[in-house]
């Protein structure tokens, strides 16, 4: 009778062997998976400076005069700008509507880039600023709920804008020796016009592409300098469904100017995270796989296993050992197994972190306390997989009547 676990592993060796091998590779490609998870679950970082509750948004077209539904204005009196002020005023007056504002690449969840610089004397130095411009109406700033990282209010920053004020934002990774709250109160001017100077009024946190990367670069808010592009309506709470159902053909325009693809920016927003969202769900799969392929694969193993040892399992029920005991001697025999092969495991995880500048490579913070922490995760799950594999097993193994197990050996 083999007395001792690690001697038992030692005469088990070949078949130990492979499921070390098993549980190497597969442990790898957890470790891989369970990383990827925390640094989504580290770089999510939802909104948190503006509120997007309730908002619907649409896309703000003019009429061209070469279409044949241009309607020519009577005097200079009307023009596109007025088509819009009253196409506004009549969804003010829509009984589901609390607040609407009209921008230029202003809504978050976009790609688009129009990239500006500002420069600043700052002490003894210039230094520049590099931003996405935004260009919002003061309405747009109530719309969203705009707030600063000062404690301003949404009231104060849309009075800023209206007073021709700009507002700039934090942002990642930046290289530049000053930070932007040094900005906040200064005058600066725009490094391809030096003649046009500008108050920074506040500081945001930062307006976003998607929740789940850093803000590469600072954003640059300003009052509408042309036609706006996109309109934000805030709804008021849980009306969202009645407004839509609400608006009719002649809601959406007047005169020349009409606004289309109308919806909530909830659906912008898993727009913006379709890829994200996508690669999280077959990483999802593939791990569910993975864990899978361990619990059937020690399953059968640990199933050939108790068969085969029946005699000896019934001689220790014999001698005194409980059910307890067997299904812990049985899952010692797993998690010890677990525990060698995670050895190598942890050293060519540990290489590749050393040797691989994933910060660069992803172009954005990658901390490494992440990767070991999903590494301690991806062995807690498989080791709760070989306790699911082993149990069934066990539990066959510690139903075994010892006289009549003796009886058949």
């Amino acid at each position: 009778m083999k007395r001792k676990l690690i001697q038992q592993m030692r005469n088990e060796w070949r078949s130990n062997l492979w499921m070390g091998i098993e549980l190497f590779i597969v442990g790898l490609v957890l470790w891989a998976i369970f990383s990827t998870f925390g640094f989504f679950a580290n770089l999510h970082q939802p909104p948190r400076d503006y509120d997007l509750t309730d908002i619907y948004h649409g896309d703000l077209w003019i009429v061209g005069k070469n279409k044949t539904t241009y309607k020519a204005y009577p005097d200079s009196a009307h023009n596109e700008w007025t088509d819009l002020s009253t196409l506004l005023s009549n969804l003010r007056n829509n009984p589901y509507v609390e607040m609407l504002g009209t921008g230029n690449n202003a809504l978050p969840y976009s790609y688009n880039y129009s990239g500006n610089q500002l420069t600043a004397d700052l002490d003894d130095r210039r230094e520049s600023y590099n931003g996405n411009l935004r260009n919002m109406s003061p309405d747009f700033v109530r719309t969203i709920r705009l707030r600063g990282l000062n404690g301003e209010t949404t009231e104060e920053l849309a009075t800023m804008i209206e007073n021709g004020n700009i507002i700039i934002s934090l942002y990642d990774g930046s290289r530049i020796e000053s930070t932007p709250e040094q900005w906040r109160g200064r005058d600066v001017f725009w490094s391809y016009d030096s003649t046009r100077v500008e108050h920074v009024g506040a500081v945001i946190a930062g307006i976003r592409r998607n929740d789940y990367e850093p803000i590469f670069g600072g954003n640059i808010l300003k009052d509408n300098m042309w036609f706006p592009s996109e309109i934000a309506i805030r709804v008021k709470p849980g009306k969202g469904r009645e407004f839509m159902e609400s608006l009719k053909s002649t809601n959406l325009e007047f005169g020349n100017v009409y606004i289309s693809n109308m919806q909530s920016i909830d659906r912008r927003r898993e727009s913006a995270h379709l890829n994200i969202n996508t690669i999280i769900r077959n990483l999802t799969t593939c791990a569910v796989f993975v864990l899978t392929a361990v619990f059937l694969g020690f399953l059968g193993s640990f199933w050939y296993k108790t068969q085969q040892r029946a005699p000896e399992l019934a001689l220790r029920r014999v001698n005194g050992a409980t059910r307890a005991d067997l299904f812990r001697r049985l899952l010692g025999e797993g998690m010890l197994i677990l525990l060698v092969s995670a050895v190598p495991t942890a050293a060519v995880g540990g290489f590749l972190l050393t040797n691989i500048d994933f910060e660069g490579e992803l172009g954005m913070p990658f901390p490494l306390v992440i990767p070991w922490l999903m590494f301690g995760a991806a062995m807690a799950a498989l080791a709760l997989m070989i306790a699911a594999g082993i149990w069934f097993p066990a539990s066959k193994a510690m139903k075994i009547d010892p006289a009549q197990a003796l009886k058949d050996q």
